[in-house]
């Protein structure tokens, strides 16, 4: 896989996850506001980000497990990074819908 071809996948991933990442911040805005219909919403488009930034990923991954002179580059570190650390935001976005959900159930 060509340098190019492979800083198009890491960029990808960083779109896509960057994507994400807006989404959950706007639904967690939602979540604040008690809007748990929206909030859902945004989560769902976010994780639908997550999923194409992680299929980018595992292009890249194939691709260097079946042809060992295919090396990952510095901006795809810096891509599964970046797809790591929203993920982890988005798992605890999930959460803090849990929170507020039983907080809800108590008022």
């Amino acid at each position: 896989m060509p340098i190019e071809e492979m800083n198009e996948h890491a960029m990808e991933i960083i779109m896509h996850a960057g994507d994400a990442r807006t989404l959950l911040n706007q639904g967690l805005d939602k979540l604040y506001e008690f809007n748990r219909e929206e909030y859902d919403a945004k989560l769902k488009e976010a994780h639908k980000e997550l999923v194409e930034a992680h299929r980018a990923q595992t292009k890249i991954l194939e691709k260097t497990v079946l042809d060992e002179s295919v090396r990952p580059s510095i901006l795809f570190t810096h891509a599964q990074d970046t797809l790591m650390t929203i993920m982890s935001e988005y798992n605890i976005a999930k959460q803090l819908g849990r929170v507020v959900k039983l907080i809800e159930e108590k008022l």
